[in-house]
């Protein structure tokens, strides 16, 4: 990972009047630390820091860190995944003029890659456990069946599973409605937590040519009734066990990966992991960091 080299800044930027300077040099600063200094990637830091801005400036002064308001004294968590500088700053705000700002004091933190791992699983790893896993869950009904062939599991990019599951349903009293369940699941993970969501969940259905006719043209309200409630039914699927499911056996493949790792270690450190990248063309990448 190539090194940053920490920016520098004017104690004062250049278009401050000699009264502005004037102003951001009563400012005190009292501490600030951004702990810890050293982290594996992805790990979390604290900056906390305390300012006294008097209030005879005669401008309005406030304190900002990296570019963010804040009070004059506090704390904040930063997630870090490169190499960052933290700056703590006065600026006056003089709209419409641009900002005065004087940087009170900078810290980097530095993070350490060396210890980290990668282990990566084949994308079929993931995308066969669903198909058997969708395929045994919609067989076996008396009011429905899968289609030919069964669900289709495909790896896309960005993270994204693309799935289709042909369904017929058995509507008692009428003819059967074919239905596509079109599902989408994210997958991504940070820190130890993996995150699976689900950004489509679209149940498309219709009824053979004959219903319409022999129905006097109603079989698209039915239709129309029969979708709904598939994407309730489905919903309630991916929700309480499709995605339950798939950040469970992702869980279990990193824990035996950190495991491992931790069991080979001559120090025997903990091991977490840092990110979590799923796509076609890698798979499932799991990072993981010793922790600091």
């Amino acid at each position: 990972m190539p090194k940053l080299k920490e920016p520098t800044a004017p104690p004062t930027e250049p278009h401050a009047t000699p009264a502005e300077t004037a102003a951001l040099k009563k400012v005190k600063l009292n501490s600030f630390t951004v702990l810890p200094a050293n982290v594996p990637p992805d790990s979390t830091v604290t900056a906390t820091w305390n300012a006294t801005v008097p209030p005879d400036t005669g401008f309005d002064i406030v304190i900002s860190l990296n570019g963010q308001e804040v009070a004059p004294g506090g704390s904040k968590t930063f997630t870090v995944t490169q190499r960052t500088s933290f700056s703590l700053a006065a600026v006056i705000d003089d709209p419409p003029l641009p900002l005065a700002s004087r940087i009170l004091k900078s810290a980097l933190v530095n993070v350490n890659t060396s210890g980290c791992t990668d282990q990566e699983l084949p994308a079929a790893l993931l995308t066969g456990l669903l198909k058997n896993n969708l395929d045994s869950a919609f067989s076996g009904s008396d009011n429905f069946s899968l289609g030919d062939g069964g669900s289709t599991v495909t790896a896309g990019s960005n993270g994204l599973v693309d799935i289709h599951i042909p369904i017929t349903i058995n509507v008692p009293d009428w003819f059967d409605a074919d239905m596509d369940f079109h599902i989408q699941l994210n997958i991504s993970g940070a820190q130890g937590h993996v995150i699976v969501t689900a950004p489509v969940v679209d149940p498309t259905g219709s009824f053979p040519f004959l219903s319409d006719v022999l129905s006097g043209g109603c079989s698209d309200a039915v239709s129309t009734g029969m979708t709904k409630m598939a994407y309730a039914f489905l919903e309630r699927i991916v929700d309480n066990e499709l995605r339950p499911a798939v950040e469970q056996q992702i869980v279990g493949q990193i824990k035996q990966f950190t495991d491992g790792l931790q069991n080979s270690d001559p120090q025997h450190r903990t091991f977490v992991m840092t990110t979590l990248i799923f796509n076609a063309n890698e798979g499932l990448v799991i990072t993981a960091c010793p922790q600091a």
